[in-house]
């Protein structure tokens, strides 16, 4: 057992011959690194992708809400939150589980002692990659695996360097700076090298990553594969950042995790009741019916607005749940209608002509289709005439006065 300044000890290292409180041999060095890999299915060398996947796969099949066991989905949890972190990953293929609690306990002593971990600055990371995706909206509802090719610049493996051409082997580089009429020279040390003065060869290779779109994804999502950026000498690969971006689609359109979809329906089906079929993102068809008895009402917009509960898009990271698909209707009316039908419509509505005057002191009128727009435009017209006609008159009239 060791010791920190101040008389706490510090956690003790195993070594031969050590043994616990109840004089039992140390636990031997083969320890189990293969338990997350299990409960997840996956192989030890699966990539995070691939992690991920399966994951969401177990997930949907134990989650408590589906009638999985409460503690064997907080197992799956635990293990994809370890091997979905690149350093707890690495440190449990080589410790284990056991590994991971020390290693917190490590930390929870030192943060109470020192107020902070042991955190070591890492290297400076290279740029960041950003590269767009387009899914449809039927691969945002399903959950979609695609396929990104990138080309990047890797160390080459011989090792061998090469003098920096960037700062020509001297390691600074000479930066002008204007401000207005004044020209300044500033040295700085050359950021390609870090002032080394030579660097090593890259060359460019091809790469195909494996992009996981998940279920519900909102459009602009962003989805991070770490280190898979340009490497340079001395610095971290940076990350490639895929940025969803959603494809319109000519039936439904979504608005977060809701849908709308538009439907046209006769003025008979809005006072009798309808139903139609939609052919859902999943090629699932939905008999939507209206209410018994119950009548389409339009609203201000001239629309009329109806929804059904649970059949829009799953709610991200929430898979169980969906948002709403809402109907968007449009009445269509019938161009014309015969007397017959419209007194027999009368009829069976309950509508009485209007009483209380008398027939030969009203004037009879008929509607008609006419522009508002064109309308004003021909008034304006007659108006400016008539004060055209009235000032040729004006004037006249002078004339002949003078004469």
């Amino acid at each position: 057992m060791f010791f920190i300044p101040g008389g706490l000890p510090g956690p003790q290292i195993p070594g031969p011959g050590d043994e616990d409180e109840d004089g039992r041999a140390a636990p031997s060095p083969q320890v189990d690194t293969c338990r997350f890999y299990d409960l997840l299915g996956v192989g030890k060398d699966a990539t995070p992708s691939e992690i991920k996947k399966a994951y969401h796969k177990k997930a949907m099949r134990l989650h408590p809400d589906k009638g999985g066991d409460p503690d064997d989905f907080k197992e799956l949890q635990r293990a994809f939150e370890v091997l979905s972190d690149e350093e707890k990953r690495k440190r449990y293929d080589h410790t284990g589980e056991e590994g991971l609690d020390s290693d917190a306990n490590d930390q929870d002593l030192l943060s109470h002692i020192f107020g902070k971990g042991r955190n070591k600055p890492g290297r400076p990371k290279t740029k960041d990659v950003v590269r767009p995706i387009w899914v449809t909206l039927e691969e945002l509802y399903t959950g979609v695996n695609r396929r990104l090719p990138i080309t990047r610049k890797v160390l080459d493996p011989s090792g061998e360097s090469c003098k920096c051409d960037a700062c020509d082997g001297k390691g600074v580089a000479i930066q002008v700076l204007r401000m207005g009429p004044m020209v300044r020279q500033v040295q700085q040390t050359c950021e390609k090298c870090s002032g080394k003065g030579s660097c090593h060869k890259m060359q460019n290779v091809r790469e195909v990553l494996e992009v996981f779109v998940e279920k519900g994804s909102p459009n602009g999502h962003k989805i991070t594969i770490h280190g898979k950026a340009d490497e340079a000498d001395g610095c971290e690969a940076g990350d490639v950042v895929v940025v969803v971006r959603e494809q319109d689609h000519p039936k439904f359109m979504r608005k977060e995790a809701d849908l709308y979809y538009s439907v046209e329906l006769s003025l008979s089906e809005a006072l009798t009741g309808f139903r139609l079929v939609v052919q859902h993102l999943d090629d699932r068809k939905l008999l939507v019916r209206s209410k018994p008895g119950e009548v389409l009402r339009p609203r201000r917009s001239g629309l009329v607005l109806k929804a059904v509960k649970g059949a829009g898009m799953p709610i991200h990271q929430d898979p169980f749940n969906f948002g709403n698909l809402f109907l968007v209707v449009t009445l269509r009316f019938p161009e014309v209608m015969s007397e017959a039908t419209g007194t027999a419509l009368k009829s069976m509505l309950g509508i009485k002509e209007a009483a209380g005057e008398s027939q030969e002191d009203l004037e009879e009128v008929f509607c008609e289709d006419i522009d508002p727009l064109s309308s004003a435009k021909s008034s304006k017209k007659v108006t400016t005439q008539a004060y055209d006609e009235d000032d040729e008159e004006h004037h006249h009239g002078i004339e002949c006065k003078h004469q």
